[in-house]
């Protein structure tokens, strides 16, 4: 097939040729694969009835060989006859805000600048020169950052892009992801085309260049057709994830709620999930929440996980402003901490035996005799806990904390101030003042939510046990 007609295939598939009237950003730099894609889509705008616009940012990273290249596209859409809108953008200043590597700012900053244009102008979709070399180098880039199956479908033909702040998205499409850039060069030789050549591809300290020009042709050496491998695993691996995604998209409606900054997923419903299921579905939540371009790496999937499974008020830093954070019930993914889910409690006796109702909580309070010790041992979940009876006496009390608060946590050598085990059990300082504390005859018996006391544990002596339960009224 030619260059040509895979070109007009890609666009099929992605629904862009049609309607009438709709217009295609082009990304053009300058450079070969830019320069082909201009031209090839200049040529089937000719059979179909679609336009094209230009945009070309200047990175102002190369100096006047920036300002030459962005010449040469201005007299390339004058030659075509094509609008284009030209660009600048400060790479530096965004490296430094966000704290990115040159590479990924670049990058940033080149789609925010793409989101923007086709925003102006209405355009149905932006579309880039990315070739099938770009994507062999793009899956090696991921494995060797760490990545799940997700990273190695490298890019997709079809994506979306999404702006840091969430004020821009824009479709990105990939029509020569099939092409290799040997084909591209024959067919710019072919049309007497003179692309742009960008020096900044020679250097070593990027590590889209190193791959290219230092282990692909030591692959290469192995497998003559490893570049070939690797995209097929990439299309294969694309197909695959494609179907987990629709086993994620059956259980988003009973897992995930949409709020201001961010998305919620039901945390009991969460870890009943298969774990690659649980590691999808974190993977869609937030490339919703940040924008699908923009893809996680495995230890922060690993991350999430981990902290899924621990204790309340656990957070992770996931970049973009964005980050983790688990409650009592819920898994969050957002650009906001999340508000407390206590607040302060006024001193009140709870019943030797029944229930009260309290700050939207309903608490359960029963004493039995004591059966099997081991009971004790079971997970109970962070909402109950089982006490000795004897060692908590008859009355015990419900409270937040005070200054000068000290508690005996369980399997500990001795007691400590409570501030010092609210830090060692990572609970949130803003948390911290709403806890809900347990009271009996020898101070603090359970930290709710998190420990009980040492001295309040059930033992082979026990003779009566008393059962603490807090659940939402």
């Amino acid at each position: 097939m030619s260059l040509p007609e895979s070109t007009e295939n890609s666009l099929a598939s992605a629904g862009l040729l049609g309607p009438p009237g709709h217009t295609l950003v082009v990304a053009v730099s300058g450079g070969p694969d830019s320069l082909a894609l201009l031209h090839l889509l200049h040529e089937i705008g000719q059979r179909h009835p679609m336009k094209l616009h230009i945009a070309h940012m200047n990175h102002g990273l190369r100096g006047a060989e920036s300002d030459e290249d962005a010449r040469s596209v201005l007299e390339t859409c004058d030659h075509l006859g094509v609008p284009a809108t030209v660009g600048a953008a400060d790479v530096q200043g965004v490296r430094s805000r966000y704290r990115l590597s040159l590479e990924a700012a670049a990058r940033e900053a080149r789609y925010d600048f793409l989101a923007r244009v086709s925003a102006s102008i209405g355009a149905s979709a932006v579309a880039t020169g990315h070739t099938a070399d770009d994507q062999a180098e793009t899956v090696l880039m991921h494995l060797l950052r760490g990545t799940g199956i997700r990273g190695l479908r490298g890019m997709l033909p079809v994506s979306r892009w999404r702006t840091r702040d969430g004020s821009g998205e824009v479709a990105v499409v990939r029509p020569l992801l099939q092409a290799t850039r040997r084909e591209i060069e024959s067919y710019c030789s072919a049309l007497g085309l003179e692309p742009r050549h960008d020096s900044s591809n020679l250097e070593a300290r990027f590590t889209r260049n190193r791959i290219r020009r230092h282990l692909m042709p030591r692959l290469l050496r192995y497998n003559p057709a490893a570049r070939e491998a690797i995209t097929r695993l990439a299309t294969t691996v694309a197909s695959d994830v494609a179907f987990i995604d629709q086993q994620v998209q059956e259980k988003w409606p009973y897992l995930v709620v949409e709020e201001a900054h961010g998305l919620r997923l039901r945390r009991d419903a969460f870890t009943k999930l298969h774990p690659s299921l649980q590691a999808h579905l974190l993977y869609r939540v937030y490339g919703e929440v940040v924008g699908e371009a923009t893809e996680l790496n495995l230890a922060q999937i690993e991350g999430m996980l981990r902290l899924a499974r621990a204790g309340a008020g656990r957070s992770l830093s996931l970049g973009h402003g964005v980050r983790f954070f688990t409650s009592y019930e819920e898994l969050l993914v957002t650009r906001r901490a999340p508000e407390a889910p206590w607040t302060a409690l006024e001193d009140q006796s709870l019943p030797v035996h029944g229930d009260l109702r309290t700050n939207g909580w309903l608490i359960r309070v029963q004493r039995r005799p004591a059966s099997n010790p081991a009971q004790s041992l079971l997970d109970l979940g962070p909402f109950c806990a089982r006490l000795d009876a004897s060692a908590v006496g008859e009355s015990l009390s419900l409270r937040s904390r005070s200054s000068g608060d000290r508690f005996h946590p369980l399997g500990a050598g001795g007691a400590k101030k409570l501030k010092a085990f609210m830090i060692d059990a990572h609970i949130p300082q803003h948390w911290r003042e709403g806890v809900p504390l347990v009271v009996g005859s020898k101070g603090i018996a359970w930290v709710v939510g998190w420990r009980i006391a040492h001295w309040a544990r059930v033992t082979e002596g026990t003779r009566e046990v008393v059962e603490v339960s807090f659940s939402r009224a």
